[in-house]
């Protein structure tokens, strides 16, 4: 598996200002869960320390995405996030702005959102437990051939989440624990994380 936090797109990124509070207070709520249930974060023994997991919300100019590498800051604010406001999947090319540079998982949150006008929100996360149930959990995956953060990886995300129930949870073959839940409510992509988790630890 390749190295985790590894930005593989090139991108166009001016500074601006932070959103709105109000822009992001479902974002937060979520990240703030998912962190405590060790789905986001930084271990020093995975991934040799790097941080983990992001998540981005639909807004009318494109999606908000929790910035790059802030997974192992315990709590995040409106600093923290960014506008993608352009992408294009084949050229590998993503523009965005505000105070931080988006994830690098960025490329298939927009892949996501592009295939699907259904999908509000997309959260990343890592669960080695849930990552190796998947099998047995039913979860679709992608080809394990395939690595994060490549133009290959959003779109073999993009066709599932094109054709897939809502909300969808998919475990991502060629990325070590990582799997994408998405959904039309920021509710309903956190259940299906937190509900396919409570099932292969009890």
């Amino acid at each position: 598996m390749e190295q985790e936090g590894v930005r593989k797109f090139t991108l166009d990124w001016e500074h601006g200002p932070a959103p709105a509070l109000r822009a992001i207070e479902q974002l937060i709520y979520w990240r703030d869960i998912l962190h405590a249930h060790g789905l986001v974060g930084a271990e020093p023994a995975r991934y040799g320390g790097i941080g983990f997991g992001n998540l981005s919300g639909r807004t009318a100019r494109g999606f908000l995405i929790t910035g790059s590498q802030t997974g192992a800051l315990p709590r995040l604010e409106a600093a923290h996030f960014c506008l993608v406001r352009a992408w294009d999947i084949p050229g590998n090319r993503l523009q965005a702005e505000g105070p931080i540079t988006p994830s690098s998982e960025a490329l298939t949150h927009a892949a996501c959102y592009a295939a699907n006008p259904a999908i509000h929100w997309v959260f990343h996360i890592h669960s080695p437990e849930l990552w190796r149930a998947a099998p047995s959990l039913g979860l679709t995956s992608t080809d394990p051939a395939i690595a994060y953060g490549t133009p290959a990886m959003a779109e073999a995300l993009a066709a599932l989440a094109g054709r897939l129930p809502l909300p969808c949870l998919v475990r991502m073959g060629g990325h070590e624990d990582g799997l994408i839940a998405a959904g039309p409510t920021a509710e309903g992509t956190g259940a299906i994380l937190l509900e396919r988790l409570a099932q292969v630890l009890t």
